[in-house]
């Protein structure tokens, strides 16, 4: 009897079954899982694209004429390679594995038209950059819309990814913007 009681307690052997194998995916998750693994994926893939692209140019971003832009470049690379991590944390939250196959990441990255890009000068890299941080803007916000209010967590962290991502995008058009007035 006692055994019956304490059962009760901690809930059916199919509940729990159903709690290990689902995670934190409840009843009250309105959103397809795999669908959402597989879209976080997808936008991982541009974010480590991102990462490798800014290192590149951080690499490669030796100048006289503009000595910040190294180190925003490397600050940039920082974020992006956090940006996936965020996402990972949150596919294998939803049950899934964030993808790490380099031709896979690299096929899911150019599906949103982000490739990784070496101008041959430090405007071209900004271009570049700037270009690669509106494709992000464009993917990240039609995820944010198709998710709604289906999973509110996965949708906070696109938000927040979001705005660091618009943040960037401002900054090397503001540094656009002030290069050209040079001229």
């Amino acid at each position: 009897m006692e055994s019956t009681t304490q059962d009760q307690a901690i809930g059916t052997r199919a509940e729990v079954r159903d709690a290990i194998e689902q995670g934190a995916v409840t009843t009250q998750y309105l959103a397809q899982p795999q669908h959402v693994v597989s879209s976080l994926n997808r936008l991982r893939s541009t974010e480590i694209t991102s990462y490798l692209q800014y290192k590149q140019h951080a690499y490669m971003a030796v100048s006289l004429l503009s000595p910040g832009l190294k180190t925003e470049f490397e600050e940039h690379a920082n974020r992006e390679l956090t940006h996936a991590d965020r996402l990972a944390t949150r596919i294998q939250q939803l049950g899934g594995v964030p993808i790490f196959d380099l031709h896979e990441l690299a096929r899911k990255a150019a599906a949103i038209g982000v490739h990784p890009e070496q101008g041959a000068s430090l405007t071209d890299m900004v271009i570049e950059n700037l270009l690669l941080e509106r494709r992000q803007v464009e993917a990240y916000s039609a995820l944010i819309r198709e998710i709604g209010d289906q999973d509110l967590i996965t949708r906070e962290i696109l938000l927040e990814i979001l705005e660091e991502t618009e943040t960037h995008a401002s900054e090397l058009a503001d540094y656009l913007k002030r290069h050209s007035e040079k001229r």
